[in-house]
């Protein structure tokens, strides 16, 4: 199912009493009920209460069963399909209106059975539904291609639909019969499945085993902890934990190499019964992608691995140590900003940030920002991290846990660059509003760009205060872009071979794939780097790689938002106007197509090497200042 966010309604005002005070509101509490109204997001503007969600549920089968009465008459006229494709359309939509509501409510209290419970009966009603329209393409691809422009031309009503019968065009070597596309939809649940067993091995039955806090009192290592635990002043207590982590997962490697396998074999099978040559071409098709779009991104990145081991070696100088372990490369090597804000203060810097968008853009921002549709602080049960969803009825909603810390600033930044391409997506109509994969990191890492940008125009690098700061800036970027682009193509490389072995017939057992995994991060880590030999059992808690071909696009997505971040600087008003036309394109056209009018164009691996410049360029400023320091 889709899970993006969308367009909204009439906004309330904040609750007057709830504004008094905001500087002076605590970033942490107990319960849900005490955290300042303001600061909830309000899911009543997708459904008034549970009741009128029962309501809106209890209306669907009769709409499917309705659908259901258009088989085998989609190609007697332009009327009979465009009314089958409008309803179905209408289903959908409710379904995600649906989720939505059930998800969230059940991300503020993951202790409450009662949103899981919804969330698991819309879930279950959508497989049902998606087996129910099942027959819709088969249909689709009976309808001889002159006929189908034809009626495109004399029915309006089949206007917003032109992407899905484009694609119908496009899909007609790669459609079954509709018997077999009912019987292929019936295996979606069983395909989810194994993401659904590597998931509950991940979080709930591997134990990570007992790990002692700084005061040597007793604790357990956890995923949360760990992600502390990387960035550990104490190089030793940081190396236990690499250790035991990695070490844990491989007591079960051979059982996560097996499932992992089986997920690959599933990959095939899907590509196989669709008639693609090859997973990649598979995963990449649906977006009209070609697979040098992954393998482009290979190769331009390979390129620039030399800089990054120029950073690795400037981490392991200023670190002082002889030789780096990959243990090392999470604790920060420069002076951390110790810098508090508020909520509001977030938020400030966030419009300032901004500012190069146009007051379009801002004047919607600061409806998100002010109007309760972002949901800001920890309390206990929350969901975790950050996200930014919604409906296409109401608006984007977004989660946050916000405790205060610059990171929690750029988060913010990041979520609302989600919520805002959803937003002018929502303009759309219905169908061609969900913008793709491939292009939804990248509204909000331009963000990020910008947000750093103004922050080091506003920094000052003659005072040492200054200068500290700015250095902390770049090393900022440097690796957010370490992160999200050399891991990221790391991790997509891996999956890239790990699926040619198995295409060519080669076993995915656990010896072969974590062969695969440490050859990769000698390669990506270069001879700098000691590989500590638990690394090569990385792989096995990717959570990721259940997502075939997924990752890539974090790669792809920052290094476009370096690109155009850069034409709105430089260029203006005139690349602003193209930014806001992309926002506004939502999925009405092919992802490489919407992009490309902003200037970018990922066809060619020019924008990597282009964003691999600038990490280049920040990387020489950040050896400058560190140098004036040190001399």
């Amino acid at each position: 199912m889709e899970t993006q966010a969308d367009p909204p309604r009439e906004p309330m005002q904040p609750d007057q009493n709830d504004q008094a005070d905001r500087n002076a509101t605590p970033l942490t509490f107990e319960k849900r009920a005490d955290i300042p109204l303001s600061a909830r997001w309000r899911l009543t503007d997708i459904f008034a209460d549970a009741a009128s969600w029962e309501t809106t549920f209890s209306q669907l089968p009769e709409q499917v069963l309705v659908l259901s009465g258009y088989r085998g008459r989609l190609s007697a006229s332009a009327a009979n399909l465009a009314a089958a494709l409008r309803l179905s359309s209408q289903i959908e939509m409710t379904c995600l209106e649906l989720l939505a509501y059930a998800r969230m409510h059940k991300d503020e209290d993951n202790k409450q059975a009662t949103y899981q419970a919804l969330t698991d009966r819309i879930t279950a009603f959508y497989y049902q539904f998606a087996e129910s329209a099942s027959y819709i393409q088969p249909e689709l691809a009976r309808i001889p291609e002159t006929l189908l422009k034809q009626w495109q031309i004399e029915e309006s009503d089949l206007a917003t639909f032109h992407i899905l019968i484009d694609d119908s065009i496009r899909n007609r070597p790669h459609t079954l019969s509709e018997a077999e596309e009912s019987l292929l939809s019936r295996f979606g649940p069983t395909s989810e499945g194994i993401n659904d067993v590597f998931g509950m091995l991940d979080h709930v039955e591997l134990d990570l085993g007992e790990f002692p806090t700084d005061e040597g009192q007793p604790g357990r290592l956890t995923q949360g902890r760990f992600a502390q635990l990387r960035e550990h002043p104490d190089r030793t207590i940081r190396e236990n934990a690499f250790r035991q982590i990695h070490e844990s997962y491989a007591k079960f490697g051979r059982t996560i190499a097996a499932l992992y396998a089986t997920r690959v074999k599933t990959d095939i099978a899907y590509s196989t019964a669709r008639k693609h040559p090859d997973t990649l071409t598979s995963a990449l098709f649906s977006d009209n992608l070609p697979p040098t779009i992954v393998t482009g991104l290979i190769g331009a990145i390979e390129e620039g691995l030399p800089t990054l081991y120029r950073y690795l070696e400037l981490r392991r100088r200023l670190m002082n140590v002889p030789e780096l372990h990959i243990y090392d490369t999470y604790v920060p090597i420069v002076a951390e900003s110790k810098r508090h804000f508020t909520y509001d203060q977030a938020c400030d810097l966030v419009r300032n940030g901004l500012k190069p968008l146009g007051a379009q853009y801002l004047s919607i921002l600061d409806k998100h920002l002010t109007d309760r549709w972002i949901d800001v602080y920890e309390t206990p049960g929350k969901t975790t991290g950050a996200y930014s969803w919604g409906t296409y009825q109401s608006h984007p909603y977004v989660l946050l846990n916000f405790s205060g810390l610059l990171n929690d600033v750029f988060t913010l930044a990041h979520e609302v660059g989600h919520s805002l391409h959803t937003y002018f997506s929502s303009k759309q109509p219905f169908e061609t509003s969900h913008y793709p994969i491939f292009l939804a990191e990248i509204a909000s890492t331009v963000n990020e760009n910008l947000l750093i940008r103004h922050l080091l125009s506003q920094n000052d690098p003659s005072t040492p205060e200054g200068k500290a700061e700015r250095i902390g800036l770049l090393n900022h970027f440097l690796e957010e872009f370490r992160l999200t682009v050399f891991r990221q193509t790391m991790f997509a490389e891996f999956e890239y071979q790990a699926h040619a072995k198995a295409e060519a017939n080669e076993p995915l057992t656990a010896d072969a794939l974590t062969s695969l995994y440490r050859g990769l991060l000698v390669k990506y880590f270069g001879e700098a780097v000691v590989i500590d030999d638990y690394m090569q059992w990385e792989w096995s808690r990717i959570p990721h790689f259940y997502n075939a071909y997924y990752v890539y696009k974090y790669a792809t997505g920052f290094s476009a938002a370096v690109a155009l971040s850069s034409k709105i600087i430089e260029d203006g008003q005139p690349a602003v106007d193209r930014y806001l036309n992309f926002l506004a394109a939502g999925g009405s056209d092919y992802p490489l197509n919407t992009l490309k009018k902003t200037g970018v164009d990922l066809s060619s691996p020019e924008p990597i090497r282009a964003a691999l410049s600038v990490f280049a360029q920040t990387l020489t400023e950040l050896e400058s200042l560190l140098a004036e320091v040190t001399t």
